[in-house]
């Protein structure tokens, strides 16, 4: 999904303020796991195998009453995505009087440093947290009822969850310091207008909601589809 016209998703918009030229070369799938996985967590999934293929509960065939998990997808990735695209609170500008006449105070000037980019960056973080934590979990819920199969999928994602959540979230804390030096960058060069990074910073916020909603939008799909 775009994010404005024509900004990829996260990795790819960090790859293009990103000074490297030479795109490099992508690891395979158990490369690229066996970085994030030590040998307790391939013991640990070792452990959990047994239950998840065995789930076998379940399951009686979605009903007009179950609820529409794709609509409130829909519904949760608009709203955040809608608090992301808010424009920065100023505050109010005090009234002050000369000879008498209520006059408004002169607007505030931009920010001197990142202090309040980063609180905004802490409160839509946790905004995230909030919404999707709980939506994972209720999405897991509904496919371990719907099907042995969506039980299983509901099982193992719960299991990756715990092994991967906090490398992912380490992982994501470092956008607020490459944003950081962004914001730095464009206060250096007087050609780089502040209005750009603020779009920059909205798109990354955005990048990173769009992350973190991959295994959930996996999970809706499944359930979509019945597999």
């Amino acid at each position: 999904m775009a994010l404005s016209s024509g900004t990829p998703g996260l990795i790819g918009l960090l790859e293009t303020w990103s000074a490297i030229e030479v795109r490099p070369t992508r690891p395979d799938w158990a490369l690229h796991w066996s970085a994030w996985l030590g040998p307790l967590d391939a013991i640990a999934l070792r452990g959990a195998l047994p239950a998840i293929t065995k789930a076998t509960k379940a399951v009686a065939l979605r009903t007009a009453q179950e609820p529409d998990l794709s609509q409130a997808l829909q519904q949760l990735r608009d709203d955040v995505t809608g608090f992301i695209r808010q424009a920065p609170v100023r505050p109010v500008p005090a009234q002050v009087r000369v000879a008498g006449i209520a006059q408004a105070a002169p607007e505030p000037a931009e920010d001197e440093d990142y202090g309040s980019y980063r609180q905004r960056y802490l409160d839509i973080q946790r905004r995230m947290d909030l919404r999707i934590g709980p939506f994972r979990q209720h999405c897991r819920q509904v496919l371990a009822r719907t099907s042995p199969r969506l039980s299983q999928l509901a099982q193992m994602d719960a299991t990756l969850e715990d092994m991967l959540g906090e490398r992912a979230q380490a992982l994501l804390a470092k956008l607020s310091a490459l944003l950081e030096r962004r914001f730095h960058r464009y206060r250096q060069d007087a050609a780089l207008s502040m209005a750009a990074f603020e779009q920059d910073f909205q798109d990354a916020l955005v990048a990173e909601l769009h992350f973190r909603l991959e295994p959930v939008t996996g999970l809706v799909e499944a359930w979509q589809t019945g597999t």
